[in-house]
């Protein structure tokens, strides 16, 4: 039998002013979550007590009421700086505007599938563009899952998102890109010779790594070692809102991890090494404006054109696959928890990789 996850938690004060505690349990960390705020809204505390509670039909609360009070604080908080402030948005710039003032039970199978459509004409609201159809896809995702808690909250009864019949009537979404190979060669090649010190180190890492960016950003030079030619990814550094740099975790567990560092990197990294400190920054990370400023620089001097940051980790991913590598490696190398990612994202099947076979095939027909 599994062991029962239980937090103390504060429901009220007595007459003196003495704080009054309950204990929540579950038997999972999601579990533990939904008992914690059962107890807090059956206590009052996730919202203005009404006395309709003590009716025999409660009056629910209103989406953005349950998001911001039992929804945000008890599921959003908790995440990496990155994921929170992402969700948030969408809360902000789309859920909130279209069904906060709808009660939990008001919303439907109909409403969610205007909520799409409203999304996917974004622009005619005076949004910048458009939302494209994997935009709009992690909206809904974010709102079945504020149904889910709800539902296991025993505040509805149905998850409207979860209906077959929705239909997301979008742009598709695009991402990243993946450079051709004699670029990346060429980008290669002038690293090197980069005067700045700051673009040289991050753009070495950024392109022969495969990490994330703001996984470069946090990595450190006591996490290297330059004899067996590896690193530790252990934080990443981010920017919540353009703010000063947030140190936090990775993006997911299978994001901690090692990377290998290929010689033509040790070269360019270990005249610049330090005992500690950050690569990219000194005792304290980069702050937003010095990393933003790095990389634009960067980009210009290297003549990057019409590429991000992300794109080299989507042309590492491609590359090691067409290499032959397989689709496990390639996830572990870059720290995906499974294969799909890899497989629908950052190796898709590109002319270059195509044209690789050729000699497999010409081999083939010649036996």
């Amino acid at each position: 039998m599994s062991k029962q996850l239980k937090e103390r938690v504060q429901v009220g004060t007595d007459s003196d002013g003495k704080p009054i505690y309950e204990w929540a349990t579950g038997a999972t960390k999601h579990e533990l979550q939904i008992s914690i705020a059962k107890l807090l809204l059956s206590y009052g505390m996730l919202g203005d007590p009404a006395p309709e509670e003590k009716e025999a039909k409660r009056k629910l609360p209103t989406m953005k009421a349950f998001i911001e009070k039992t929804y945000i604080p008890t599921f959003i908080t908790p995440l990496n700086s990155t994921t929170g402030e992402t969700y948030k948005q969408y809360i902000k710039l789309n859920i909130v505007p279209f069904m906060g003032k709808m009660r939990l039970d008001e919303v439907n199978v109909t409403t969610i599938q205007q909520f799409y459509d409203w999304m996917a004409c974004a622009g005619s609201r005076g949004r910048k563009k458009n939302l494209n159809e994997r935009t709009i896809a992690r909206v809904g995702g974010l709102v079945s899952r504020i149904f889910k808690v709800a539902q296991e909250m025993g505040l509805v009864t149905d998850n409207p998102v979860k209906s077959t019949l929705l239909k997301i009537r979008a742009e598709k979404g695009t991402h990243h890109k993946v450079l051709p190979d004699d670029e990346v060669r060429r980008i290669k090649k002038a690293i090197p010779f980069l005067e700045n010190r700051d673009e040289r180190l991050f753009m070495a890492l950024l392109v022969y790594t495969g990490m994330r960016p703001e996984e470069v950003r946090g990595f450190k030079w006591d996490q290297i070692n330059f004899e067996k030619q590896f690193g530790l990814v252990t934080q990443a550094v981010t920017y919540p809102n353009n703010s000063q740099p947030h140190i936090g975790k990775p993006k997911t567990e299978r994001s901690a991890r090692t990377v290998l560092l290929p010689t033509p990197l040790v070269e360019i990294l270990k005249p610049c090494a330090k005992e500690s400190g950050y690569v990219c920054g000194g005792d304290q990370p980069w702050c937003y404006s010095r990393a933003t400023r790095t990389w634009k620089s960067a980009f210009k001097n290297l003549g990057i054109v019409g590429y991000t940051n992300y794109d080299f980790r989507s042309t590492f991913g491609t590359q090691l696959k067409e290499s032959g590598v397989s689709s496990a490696i390639v996830a572990d190398l870059m720290g995906h928890a499974d294969t799909r990612m890899v497989e629908t994202v950052y190796a898709r099947t590109r002319h270059e990789g195509v044209m690789k076979n050729l000699v497999l095939l010409e081999r083939l027909n010649a036996l």
